[in-house]
């Protein structure tokens, strides 16, 4: 039975012909490819789709990743946030105790196995989203109307790595080193804080706690923005399925729990911020920006990142073609339009809204299109029995005039045609549609592209064989990823009669149409299908190998964690130069300068209140601190000036200077204000300088200077 409300019990072709008049001929040409390089585009959505098509010949559609990457993704983000959640029983959020209580986990204990599926689940989360996105880019499903799904997307994409990013650094070993110094070298770029952060991570002594619990803080709440960026993201679709089939669902969990007994994550070694680590291995689905940050300056690095982010974001804007709307977008008849509500269920953009009448006929609504969902699918038209609804450029009336046209000539020839109606995304789009090529995977078939499998409505195959048409073969395209989402749906439904409009058995031979999906890989199926269809033969069932489907699970499930865990945990090779260096960070306050008095209006001519009298200040600024440092008889100077608006503060620094192996005569003296007038403070000593080692000299105003171990 229909699901749909308010289609009325009469004729809807006699009703179609009383409401208004038909459009007089289709609109202009075909409207140009939504995006450039169209070819490029169909060349690796065909890759996707065989890709489909070959792993469906064993699994079901609905135990597809592929075919439910979306939904996969939450599935899986669910996953590592209740594991994450349940982490918090063994974890220490602290600077001196995280990297011990994971290391203290047996790998295969309750929380050594949270651990461990908490991390392949985020990892194969990401290669999920990674291949959402693919997916999408190739499907050409950003341009037009889908540019909020895409730009929201990238963003989502933007957060889950950075929560990855900043779950690395809670872990606090050598990975959680070196990100946590590439992070603040960046960070220290922006005028934010009042003197270099990266200063503070020079020791282990000064790595500052509450910066950690920050780091915790944000890992344990921005996946609260995940929730409403998918919001956003799912915005503009009628029927966003947030979780994959069941099966499906314990399937991503098994593999992942999989993951976690024969690989248990492990820590690095505990970071020593007075070691340079050199190799180790690490997970480059979330930390691989370590191999280029290390080569990069903070500067770089931002200007790296905003020419990325601007050129992924505004894909929609330059990859795509900017087409008029009414060029390819639906249109309405309002005269022909019966308020049966069937266009705006169908749409899969919720494109199409029922508002109050407007031209005075006895019908409580009409429909109305919203330019700024409509894609062009046409999957309207397929829902519309009065032909109310549809593209201007592929009218539904003129389409259906033409085909009757040709089937009535074919038969006073006295030859029953044979039409094949195909999706034309099957090829790419409509502009690159190969008419040549169906009819010769066709033969004996009269080919004519069509939109998308839903643009049919029954009312058409059912005149189109009562006119004397020897068979109907409806192609759709095989992609799990079509790119106007549902037409591969409704129409089997409309032609089994359980979604309206229904086709009617008692107006056409139901064995003389067909709907067939396109597979790629097995052109002879369709070439099946076509012919069993002319002898008005029953279609075989989809073919599937006898390969039972938990086999081809499995090997699935073995391909994918080897993949998984090949990047999980791969090698990776510092790139920081290996040699010694003697670092000398400071913080100091230099003297008082003392400015000119501020001017104070006489008593007896100052009219403000009692309690704002208070005598102003003078204008004082501090002296710039000079640093003097001597290593092996070279000697550098370096002025730092105080910082604030007022030039008020502290001064603040960090000199770094590569040694050789061995021994060093090193003399630092740090000057507060003028010489002659204030004594600088003054170290000198030998250090031995080691390979991949740092030797740090700090000083403060209070306890002065101090060499770390």
């Amino acid at each position: 039975m229909s699901t749909h409300p308010g289609h009325p019990d009469v004729d809807c072709e006699v009703l179609a012909d009383t409401l208004g008049p038909a459009a007089a001929a289709p609109g202009p040409a075909p409207p140009p490819p939504p995006v450039r390089a169209a070819r490029l585009f169909a060349a690796g959505d065909r890759l996707a789709t065989r890709a489909d098509t070959f792993l469906e010949r064993w699994l079901p559609r609905e135990l597809n990743p592929l075919a439910h990457l979306g939904a996969a993704v939450n599935a899986l983000l669910l996953l590592a946030t209740l594991s994450g959640v349940l982490m918090l029983v063994w974890y220490s959020a602290s600077v001196q105790s995280a990297w011990s209580s994971l290391a203290e986990l047996g790998p295969r204990s309750a929380g050594g196995l949270m651990r461990s599926v908490h991390r392949y689940s985020s990892d194969l989360l990401m290669l999920f989203v990674l291949a959402h996105a693919g997916r999408t880019f190739l499907a050409r499903k950003f341009a037009g109307a889908r540019w909020l799904a895409w730009v929201s997307g990238l963003a989502l994409l933007g957060l889950v790595w950075f929560i990855g990013w900043t779950g690395y650094w809670l872990v606090w070993d050598e990975r959680a080193q070196l990100l946590a110094l590439d992070t603040v070298r960046v960070v220290d770029v922006l005028p934010v804080f009042g003197e270099p952060m990266l200063r503070l991570f020079a020791t282990d002594r000064t790595v500052p706690s509450l910066l950690f619990f920050v780091v915790f803080f944000l890992h344990m709440v921005l996946p609260l923005g995940i929730a409403a960026g998918l919001g956003l993201h799912l915005a503009r679709l009628s029927r966003p399925r947030l979780l994959p089939d069941w099966r499906l669902t314990a399937w991503l969990g098994a593999a992942v729990l999989v993951a976690a007994l024969l690989h248990p994550a492990a820590n690095a070694p505990v970071a020593q911020m007075a070691a340079k680590p050199a190799t180790f291995t690490m997970d480059w689905w979330y930390l691989w920006p370590l191999a280029i940050s290390g080569r990069l300056s903070g500067g770089g690095i931002w200007l790296a990142t905003a020419l990325a982010v601007a050129g992924l974001m505004t894909v929609p804007w330059w990859l795509a073609r900017r087409r008029p709307r009414p060029v390819y977008q639906a249109a309405v008849n309002v005269s022909r339009c019966f308020s049966c509500t069937l266009c705006s269920h169908d749409c899969p953009f919720g494109a199409i809204t029922m508002v109050p009448r407007t031209d005075g006929k006895p019908f409580p609504s009409q429909a109305q299109i919203d330019p700024d969902r409509c894609i062009g699918c046409g999957i309207c038209a397929g829902a519309c029995d009065t032909q109310g609804i549809g593209l201007a450029w592929f009218d539904a009336q003129q389409v259906m005039r033409e085909l009757e046209a040709f089937v009535l000539a074919e038969v006073a020839r006295g030859a029953a045609p044979a039409l094949a109606l195909v999706c034309a995304q099957s090829d790419g789009g409509w502009e690159l549609f190969d008419v040549v090529a169906w009819s010769r995977r066709l033969p004996g078939y009269t080919v004519r592209p069509i939109p998308c499998a839903g643009w049919i409505e029954p009312k058409l195959v059912e005149r189109l064989i009562s006119k004397g048409a020897a068979a109907v073969l409806i192609t759709g395209c095989g992609s799990s990823e079509a790119f106007c989402k549902e037409g591969n749906t409704w129409l089997p439904a409309r032609l089994s009669g359980t979604r309206a409009p229904a086709f009617r058995p008692n107006r056409a031979d139901p064995r003389k149409v067909a709907h067939v999906n396109f597979d790629p890989l097995r052109p002879h199926l369709l070439m099946e299908a076509a012919a069993r269809l002319r002898r008005t033969e029953p279609l075989a069932p989809a073919a599937r190998s006898r390969t039972a489907p938990w086999l081809a699970g499995l090997l699935l499930t073995v391909v994918t964690l080897a993949g998984l865990l090949l990047v999980s945990d791969a090698p990776f090779r510092n790139p920081a130069p290996a040699e010694a260096e003697f670092i000398f960070t400071f913080r100091a306050n230099g003297e008082w300068l003392s400015g000119a008095a501020v001017a104070q209006p006489d008593p007896a001519q100052d009219k403000r209140p009692v309690h704002m009298r208070t005598a102003l200040p003078a204008q004082r600024t501090r002296a710039p601190v000079v640093v003097r440092l001597e290593v092996d008889g070279r000697v550098e100077e370096h002025l730092f000036p105080p910082k604030g608006l007022k030039s008020d503060g502290s001064s603040a620094g960090e000199l770094r200077v590569p040694l050789a192996p061995g021994a060093h005569q090193v003399a630092v003296s740090v000057a507060t204000g003028p010489a002659g007038v204030v004594a600088p403070q003054t170290w000198s000593g030998t250090i031995q300088a080691q390979p991949r080692r740092l030797t740090v000299l700090s000083y403060e105003s209070d306890p002065g200077f101090q060499l770390e171990p």
